[in-house]
């Protein structure tokens, strides 16, 4: 690590963390607006152009992986900035991309080589296994990748304020006696924006294209208002869990 992070001794107090995520986006709504206007505005182009692609050949591959770009690139903008105004008091949006999100980018594509490795592990694992075990292997498997991004999650609020945090140790050591009560509040903070989710697509995939649009752009906003609580949740938990030695600390 570049600062020096050992457990602070203190234990998450789950209600009252769940809660503060919530509250402060809520007081801070208009903040919020300000931060994300710009890149959910790009995520709505990019979103309108993955459609369009879909009645392409390779449609199917290429509109997913143009989302899926879009949000890594786009949406990551917000949470960097979310993740600066809890930790640094930061409420400017002067550029695109803030401080901190070339550290938090890298972060994010190291943890997505290593999920990518799993899952292909994973579904080599399911196609040799006896037909029967095939789902119960790939609902376990993916458990288990979710379980993984749980226990690296503070690395990310770190990296957005350039503190390099490494994915496999640092950032599990810094939840050394924490680490299920941050999975029941990361449960908390996800569960309502993904029932919400779920509902919507459903709804959105069977109409017609420029009502589809309408949905999506309520989709997005809802996927931004669950960014803002989770990032608001992990920028919180790290700054309590998180203790500096003075003389490794870098400036942020």
């Amino acid at each position: 690590m570049s600062a020096a992070a050992s457990p602070s001794g203190q234990t998450i107090d789950i209600a009252a963390s769940v809660r503060a995520a919530y509250t402060v986006v809520t007081d801070n709504a208009r903040l919020a607006v300000a931060l994300a206007w710009l890149p959910f505005a790009i995520l709505v182009g990019v979103e309108i152009i993955a459609r369009l692609s879909g009645g392409y050949r390779f449609g199917d591959i290429l509109a997913p992986l143009i989302s899926l770009a879009g949000f890594t690139v786009f949406g990551t903008v917000f949470i960097v900035r979310w993740h600066r105004f809890i930790l640094l008091g930061e409420t400017a949006a002067d550029r695109l991309f803030p401080p901190g999100w070339g550290v938090f980018f890298v972060a994010l594509l190291k943890l997505g080589f290593l999920f990518l490795l799993g899952l292909i592990v994973l579904i080599v694992i399911a196609a040799v296994a006896p037909h029967s075990l095939t789902q119960v292997i790939l609902i376990a498997g993916m458990t288990a990748i979710t379980l993984i991004w749980a226990g690296v999650s503070l690395a990310f609020p770190a990296a957005a304020i350039k503190r390099p945090t490494s994915l496999v140790g640092d950032a599990w050591d810094l939840l050394t006696g924490n680490y299920w009560r941050l999975v029941a509040c990361l449960i908390a903070c996800c569960a309502p924006f993904a029932i919400l989710s779920y509902v919507l697509n459903e709804i959105a995939d069977a109409l017609p294209a420029i009502l589809w649009i309408v949905f999506r752009i309520i989709l997005l906003a809802v996927w931004f208002a669950s960014s803002a609580v989770v990032a608001s949740l992990l920028s919180d938990v790290y700054r309590r869990l998180y203790s500096s030695d003075p003389e490794a600390e870098t400036t942020v």
